[in-house]
Formats: structure tokens, C-alpha cells, sequence
């Protein structure tokens, strides 16, 4: 096999396919594509996909994917099969297995992903907001976090670029100068369709006013086809985006594995390639990218060699394989700043709705993604579910409040309903569950981080991630502020009134989006890398993907992940 390359990219999602596609476009340039997954590509492969999870009786997200056989040797983090909330891959310490050097946290991390071709986008929801101009001047403007070393203006050709190449429906009137946050280009699409609850709820909020802000529900731009767009089909209104989407509407980053196949001799995708290592010249360049194959020789190193080399994993595979190479960490915080979105949902019950008609998110209320209220707790972006009760803990509390009465005491304890009465009741509750979810900002906390342990390898002798992982008073009180948004909204909600939305105390998920662990900034002693994604200590090693983020705003960070790939990609 060829071992020479002008280009090396690890790691086939979304930030990786995106980059290759972007450099290839110079016929003369050789590239390679390197990743640990062999799933297909095509629609039998998707056709499997949805099978497998129809036919499951577990929940997780990663269902789907659950029988390829990379899962033996590549492992993703998926919730343990005792109910545990823990993963069976992260190793996260408790009080009683740690050093005082080594101190263990409340919380856990509760965010996961897969590791196949085209990556987490085969399981996203498809949401693409933008970061707005504050986002990227948090230190500045309200004092706290970090500011990015680029602005919204230097970033804001690439987002109408990764619009373009994911195919984003949305709306402009909506969306463009919202937030501040303008609009070079027009979404590809339109918006999607709002269903029967997003359109009732629209009617009951827009122009209401909750501290002083006046509520507006808008639609949320989404890499998902409101028409037939480059050979994918229109959005056929299935509702489980998350896990898997059966039409191939929403975008994958399969498409452009698929595109690179076709249309690119020049790149060439090699699968079931587990990279264990870099190695760099002692002036600092990137010299060797060493894997090993799980279906050949898992024991046999295989070398090549890449004029540049970039780095397309996620925020805990990229620090992991940095850290066990000992590269690119002259400021100590390789794997340090880890990130997520803190979210929680509320669920009423107002008149009935019918869910399940169409995607899963189709409309969202933006207002309070910023403010001065930032200086002391995190801003949120508010989501209305078209799912019924959304996560599962919400029916649960549905059918218990149908079983039992209010109650004081134990003595008042009594069956108010059971067996056809029940299932009566049950079921016209269930076409009445309307979700509203609140994803809250989280700031940057070195003590957040991921580390190796070395307690644990994997199949190629590399330790498994070790996370340490917190929520800071600035997240905590944000979810507060979020759920007292939430329970006045249900108020103005016709046949919600008084109806006090399920949610248990601090009951908080993860969002899926794993940023901030290899940060871009211009001094090398507190970043990774620069604002190209360029690494400070290896002068043709890149960073692309989520861990560059220094902040993670209120947004979902594929758009800006995709978007700051392409800037990279440019700047090589």
C-alpha cells in the first residue's frame, strides 16, 4: 500500500469528510482518509441500521449500531446494559478510587457517540444553529469564560459554506441579524414544515413577554431536506432523527465519504484503521501516523507518512491519542476545558397534539441565548419537542401520576386507576405530552478534563478515556432560570394552565456535544492551537473538530465544527 501522502486526516465524521473534500479539490494533491469503522455507506446499510435498532428493546442512542463488528475492537460509550448511567468505556473515578492529586467530581459525563464512518451524524438530531457574535467575545462583553481568537465575522463565510455542503433548511427572514448574528448567504432550503404542536404553541407564545423578553418561536435550521437536494430525498417526516433517519434526508457525513469514493481518485478512505500513535522529528513536525487494522493484524503497526496531517476526531478521542503520543501539549491543557450542554426537559400535557409528525425538533425560542444575565449564569436555548415525552423518564411520570392520587402520607397511599381505566387514561394522556428542552451554556473549567487510564487498554494496548467531570454554579443556576422560563411558558399554553410540568430535581442529560479539549487561541501557553487549527508545538500537525471550540455558546456545534473544518482546510 501506498505510505506517502501530501495529507493524512484521522477520523471520518463530519469535520474529517468535510476537510478531505475541501483539499481534494487540487486533483494533485494525495490524501488519506483514515478510520476505525467498515459500516456501509449506501441505503442497505441504512436499511440494516434501522432494522437492528426496530427490533431492539433498549433505548440507547446507539442502538443502531450496535451489531457491526468494529464494536469489538472500537468500542463507543454507550450507557451500560444494568441501567447504570454510567458508560462501559469512560472510566469517571468516585471518591473512593482516587488521589488527593487526582480529585473525583459530583457529576458524570453523560455524553456519548459512535465511533463508525461517518461518525455521530448517522445518530444526530440535525440541528444547526449558528453561535452568535457574543458567543465569541464571552470574556469582553460579560466577564467570564474566554474570548476566541477570531470573531463571528471571520467565521461567517465558512458557516454559509457548511450550509451549502450539509444542506441546511431554514428560515432567513427568521434567522438573518437575530441575535445579532447576520446572514451572508440564504439558507439551501427552506424551513421544515412546523407540525400541529410547534404551530399551537407558536400561536400561544409569540409576542408574550417573560423578563422582559419578548418570546418568539421560530423554526430551527436543520441539516435536513425540506426538498430534494443533491439526489437525497425530501424529508419524509419519520420521527426518529435520533437514532437513525431511514430516508437519508438528514445529513450523514457519509455523503461526502460517498462523493470523495466517486469523485476523487485522488483521495483514498482506508476503513478499520485504529490510529494508536503519532510520532514527530525533533524539530516538531509530524513524521509518522501509526495504526493498526482490527480485521487484519491487530498487532502489526502500520506506518505512513503525511506532508500535513489533521487530526478530524472528537473532544475525548483527540486529546487521547495526543496524550498517548506525548505531542502538542507544551501548554499543559491537552485534554483540559472539557464541555457540554447541560440540558434538562419538562413535559405537560395541554390539548391534544398527535405527535410524531415530522422530525423530532422543528421549532425553538432563541431569546435567551444572550443577555447580562450571562455575567453570573449561563444563557439557554429552548427546544419544543414534536416526541411525545421525549426522554423516557417522562411516561414513567405520566402513568404515576395517573395511578396514584396526590398524596401526604403513606396512609393516603391508594390505586386511583388500574387496568382499563387506566390504559384509557394513559392513552389520552399520551397524545397530549408536548417536550420542552433547555440546553444551558457551560463555561470552560480546566479541572473538566480527559485524561488516560492506563488501567484499562483497549484492544491496541491504548488506554481508555478517563473523564472528570463537574457542573459549575453558573450552569446549575441556568438550569434553574431555564426551568422557571419553561413552567411560565406552559402557563400561556391553552390547556396547560396549571398543569406543573414533569422534571425531577437536577435530573440532567448529556447533549451530545463534546467540545473544547485541544482549544484554538493565539498564545500557546493556555491553547492547542492556533486559529487555523494549526497545533503551536507541530508546524503541520491540524486540529479539526469540536475540541478547538474555547466556548461552547447555546448552539449545537456541528454547523460551527463543519464550518471552522472548512477554515482549516482552507488554510492548508
Amino acid at each position: 500500500m501506498k505510505s506517502e501522502f501530501d495529507v493524512v486526516i484521522v477520523g471520518a465524521g463530519a469535520a474529517g469528510a468535510l476537510c478531505a473534500w475541501k483539499l481534494s479539490r487540487d486533483k494533485n494533491r494525495s490524501i488519506l482518509l483514515l478510520d476505525a469503522g467498515d459500516n456501509g455507506l449506501d441505503d442497505k446499510q441504512r436499511a440494516q441500521f434501522v432494522q437492528v435498532y426496530a427490533t431492539s428493546a433498549k433505548g440507547s442512542v446507539l442502538v443502531p449500531y450496535g451489531k457491526l463488528p468494529s464494536k469489538a475492537f472500537v468500542p463507543s460509550p454507550d450507557t451500560k446494559d444494568t441501567g447504570a448511567k454510567e458508560t462501559d468505556y469512560y472510566f469517571q473515578p468516585k471518591a473512593d478510587d482516587v488521589t488527593p492529586k487526582d480529585p473525583a467530581t459530583d457529576e458524570i459525563f453523560k455524553s456519548n457517540y459512535v465511533r463508525i464512518l461517518g461518525g455521530s451524524t448517522w445518530a444526530w438530531r440535525g440541528n444547526c444553529p449558528r453561535l452568535i457574535p457574543n458567543d465569541f467575545r464571552l470574556k469582553t462583553k460579560y466577564g467570564v469564560g474566554v474570548d476566541w481568537p477570531i470573531a463571528y465575522g471571520d467565521l461567517e463565510p465558512y458557516y454559509c459554506e457548511a450550509e451549502r455542503e450539509l444542506g441546511v433548511s431554514g428560515n432567513d427572514e427568521e434567522w438573518d441579524g437575530l441575535l445579532d448574528a447576520w446572514r451572508g448567504n440564504p439558507f439551501p432550503m427552506p424551513n421544515i414544515a412546523l407540525a400541529y404542536g410547534d404551530r399551537l404553541i407558536k400561536t400561544a407564545l409569540d409576542g408574550k413577554v417573560i423578563d422582559g423578553k419578548t418570546l418568539k418561536v421560530v423554526s430551527t435550521p436543520q441539516a435536513r431536506n425540506s426538498r430534494r437536494y443533491e439526489g437525497r430525498s425530501e424529508c419524509l417526516g419519520n420521527s426518529n432523527c435520533i437514532p437513525i433517519c431511514p430516508s437519508g434526508a438528514k445529513y450523514d457525513a457519509g455523503v461526502h465519504l460517498q462523493k470523495l469514493a466517486k469523485e476523487r481518485p485522488n483521495v483514498e478512505i482506508r476503513s478499520v484503521c485504529v490510529v494508536t500513535k503519532l510520532e514527530a522529528t525533533p524539530n516538531g513536525r509530524i513524521e509518522k501516523v501509526v495504526y493498526r487494522s482490527w480485521k487484519t493484524a491487530k498487532d502489526a503497526d502500520v506506518v505512513v507518512q503525511g506532508k500535513t496531517v489533521v487530526l478530524a476526531l472528537n473532544g475525548i478521542e483527540t486529546p487521547r491519542l495526543l496524550l498517548h503520543s506525548g505531542l502538542a501539549n507544551g501548554s499543559g491543557i491537552v485534554g483540559n476545558y472539557l464541555m457540554d450542554h447541560v440540558q434538562e426537559d419538562v413535559v405537560a400535557v395541554p390539548e391534544p397534539l398527535y405527535q410524531f409528525r415530522g422530525p423530532q425538533n422543528i421549532c425553538s425560542i432563541e431569546v435567551f441565548r444572550d443577555g447580562d444575565f450571562r455575567k453570573t449564569n449561563g444563557a439557554f436555548r429552548m427546544t419544543v419537542g414534536n416526541d411525545g415525552g421525549g426522554r423516557r423518564q417522562s411516561l414513567p411520570g405520566v402513568l404515576d401520576r395517573l395511578m396514584w392520587p396526590p398524596r401526604s402520607s403513606p396512609e393516603q397511599e391508594r390505586l386511583e386507576l388500574f387496568g382499563k381505566g387506566l390504559r384509557t387514561a394513559f392513552r389520552n394522556r399520551a397524545v397530549r405530552l408536548m417536550r420542552i428542552s433547555y440546553s444551558t451554556e457551560q463555561l470552560p473549567n480546566r479541572d473538566n478534563r480527559v485524561r488516560l487510564n492506563w488501567g484499562k487498554l483497549d484492544a491496541f494496548g491504548v488506554p481508555e478515556p478517563k473523564i472528570h467531570y463537574g457542573i459549575d454554579d453558573y450552569s446549575r443556576r441556568a438550569l434553574v432560570y431555564a426551568h422557571s422560563v419553561a413552567q411560565r411558558i406552559f402557563e400561556r399554553i391553552p390547556g396547560a394552565e396549571g398543569i406543573t410540568p414533569l422534571q425531577p430535581a437536577f435530573e440532567y442529560n448529556g447533549a451530545g456535544h463534546i467540545m473544547g479539549t485541544c482549544r484554538m487561541g493565539d498564545d500557546p501557553a493556555n491553547s492547542v492551537v492556533d486559529r487555523d487549527g494549526r497545533a503551536h508545538d507541530h508546524p503541520n500537525l491540524f486540529i479539526a473538530g469540536s475540541s478547538v471550540l474555547p466556548t461552547g455558546g447555546t448552539a449545537n456545534p456541528t454547523l460551527t465544527l463543519a464550518a471552522l473544518a472548512l477554515r482549516t482546510a482552507e488554510a492548508i
